[in-house]
């Protein structure tokens, strides 16, 4: 799972990966959590803390540090029936080039970053609320199992996001008939599919009375 495709500074045409995701934050594990662990190959496990760049557009556009320091972005797509389909990339290592710097700024919907915040990822998030006061940067830990099955990829998450403790429950798929038959196979495809911009940004950015943004109600 989360694998994206680099975005080299000489090659700005090469298309973003694109997948079908579904993901629910259930209270109480479903039983589909049981089904997975026992139907389900176990494929790895992975423990890491991310660093989200959360922004009104998140549910839409969603940026963040992998691991505190590689940046990724993710854009939505058209839903398919019950999935999301979102393409990914990722910038090249800090230091940022002006030209990644602004797209940056783009996909975080400011309309400027100073040239400092370009070197590292310490000082991209520090600088931030001096010149993009939208964007939150919030920490977010992951520890994960990851199981693979006909095409599909699914993970189990135990998230951590601002002092509250949350449970995930996600499937992956660049082909959506495969992604639906692991939904009908599971029983979920009926639960709402929140992603973690959906998810978290509702609980950690204020809503201003004009912001509408889909799925957010977990």
């Amino acid at each position: 799972m989360d694998s994206f495709v680099l975005i080299a500074e000489g090659d700005p045409g090469q298309a973003p990966q694109g997948r079908y995701e579904f993901r629910i934050w259930p209270r109480v594990w479903p039983r589909a959590a049981r089904l997975v662990q026992k139907s389900w190959p176990l494929a790895g496990a992975d423990r890491r803390s991310d660093i989200y760049l959360f922004t009104p557009h998140s549910p839409l556009r969603l940026v963040k540090l992998r691991g505190g320091t590689q940046l990724e972005a993710k854009r939505r797509g058209r839903d398919l029936g019950p999935l999301q389909y979102w393409t990914h990339h990722s910038y090249p290592r800090f230091p940022l080039s002006h030209r990644a710097l602004r797209a940056l700024a783009q996909e975080l919907g400011t309309a400027c970053l100073p040239a400092e915040a370009g070197l590292s990822p310490a000082h991209l998030v520090a600088g931030l609320g001096a010149s993009a006061p939208d964007v939150l940067p919030v920490t977010v830990g992951k520890a994960r199992l990851r199981f693979q099955k006909a095409g599909s990829s699914l993970e189990i998450c135990h998230v951590v996001s601002a002092g509250q403790s949350r449970r995930t429950l996600a499937v992956e798929d660049p082909d959506p008939d495969s992604a639906l038959r692991a939904l009908d196979g599971l029983g979920i495809g009926h639960l709402p599919n929140l992603s973690y911009g959906d998810a978290l940004w509702a609980r950690t950015i204020p809503v201003s009375p004009t912001s509408t943004p889909s799925n957010r109600t977990l």
